[in-house]
């Protein structure tokens, strides 16, 4: 993940600078210090050849000046979490990032250094990729160290929002993109009609929602808000809701004006809410474990042995008793668990297993286990799945919370000088 700035005034400076690199500029010319550490135009220059190559962008000078305030932005934070690693010892070995390049490139079916080969011949210096990697990692990192530590969700939180699930399942949702234009950020109510009515009519046109609206995000005239997340027709207010029910995937709303801003919204997609069945997805689920035999050679003995006193256990308290007396006192009734946590050869043995009936022997790499379903609860489990979804959606929303004001913190206590 990458952490987005929420330093209002740094981001209007930047936003609203323009710089346009020619071929003979001097690259090694400082444009920013961060805490006395320097910005230069080469790390400017390199990463928007990687963000114009990678994203398919025009490469002339007006996509260039239009990104490279937004850019400069980018490697100022990014200096910020490279220094705050430094100060809690968080190292980016090389290994790490040529490992995450080798995935990109397993995942596109390139062979190994294609990657790097290929954007260097479309003009993309060989470092740049690696940097902008490394920036990436850090930020994983920090996430690790610094955020998720901090994220607490309650009960009640999680019970409040799976009610809120249940009772909007068969009500419409809606994946939505937002153009916003506060009056505030132009000289009247009058004049900001005036511009989203234009750009209203430009998208009708030409069918240019996104490109306008990155536009707009670039120039700092307005924001691009794109929600990756169904927002349900009860969150929404009645004029935007009659607008998008009138509308067709990808067509745009009518001006929706508020007190203080204009709208123009995009639908990306409509659905009826529908709550999946994912009880099959939970395990109830105890187990007693077993160390290996310490020679190998025996391992057959041992399976044999732990067949015979685990064979006539009938029910998961019986196995949870049986821990005081067999295996290595680490078994434990586990309760409902996600699949999805359990090791690969877990899920095998589990699949066609009967409740209450132990399992073989299964071999791992730190012993040898012998599981048991406790029962299936079909409403049970299905409850469990969805709280767990639940928790998740909170948790991720508490991470871009998070996010925003360590970052915010990050570039109040900084000394930035921005030499352009």
């Amino acid at each position: 993940m990458i952490f987005k700035s929420v330093l209002f005034i740094l981001s209007f400076i930047l936003l609203n600078t323009k710089i346009c690199i020619p071929q003979e500029i001097d690259l090694i010319k400082i444009i920013a210090i961060v805490n006395d550490e320097p910005i230069t135009a080469t790390d400017l220059y390199e990463r928007l050849q990687l963000t114009i190559v990678s994203s398919n962008l025009p490469n002339d000078p007006e996509t260039r000046q239009n990104l490279s305030g937004q850019i400069l932005q980018t490697l100022i934070n990014e200096k910020l979490q490279q220094q705050e690693a430094d100060r809690l010892n968080i190292i980016i070995n090389e290994n790490e990032i040529n490992r995450t390049i080798r995935n990109i490139e397993i995942n596109n079916n390139l062979n190994e250094g294609q990657l790097i080969e290929t954007l260097s011949e479309r003009g993309v210096p060989k470092n740049a990729l690696k940097n902008n990697l490394k920036a990436n990692l850090i930020n994983e990192k920090l996430l690790q160290r610094i955020i998720k530590p901090k994220i607490i969700i309650n009960n009640d939180e999680v019970n409040n929002e799976y009610k809120n699930l249940i009772m909007n399942e068969g009500k419409t949702e809606f994946k939505i993109s937002e153009i916003l234009l506060n009056f505030n950020d132009l000289s009247s109510k009058e004049e900001t009609l005036l511009v989203a009515k234009e750009l209203r009519n430009q998208i009708i046109k030409n069918n240019n929602f996104d490109e306008i609206a990155n536009q707009i995000n670039i120039n700092g005239t307005g924001k691009y808000i794109r929600n990756n997340e169904w927002v349900i027709s009860t969150n929404l207010n009645e004029k935007l809701f009659d607008n998008l029910n009138k509308i067709q995937k990808n067509e745009i709303t009518e001006l929706i004006i508020t007190n203080s801003s204009v709208s123009i919204y995009q639908l990306d997609d409509k659905r009826t809410n529908s709550i999946p069945d994912l009880s099959n997805s939970i395990v109830n689920l105890a187990f007693i474990s077993f160390d290996l035999p310490i020679n190998m050679n025996r391992i057959n003995e041992a399976i044999s042995k732990i067949k015979n006193q685990t064979t006539n256990i009938s029910t998961c308290t019986e196995m949870y008793e049986s821990t005081k007396e067999i295996g290595n006192k680490k078994g434990k009734i586990l309760g409902r668990t996600s699949k999805n946590g359990l090791p690969n050869n877990f899920l095998i043995e589990l699949e066609n297993l009967d409740e209450k009936t132990p399992s073989k022997p299964i071999i791992a790499d730190d012993g040898i286990y012998v599981l048991m379903i406790c029962d299936f609860n079909k409403e049970l489990n299905q409850e469990y799945a969805l709280k767990e979804y639940v928790k998740n959606k909170l948790q991720n929303r508490s991470i871009v919370t998070l996010q925003n004001r360590y970052l915010l913190d990050l570039n109040r206590k900084a000394l930035i000088d921005i030499r352009l």
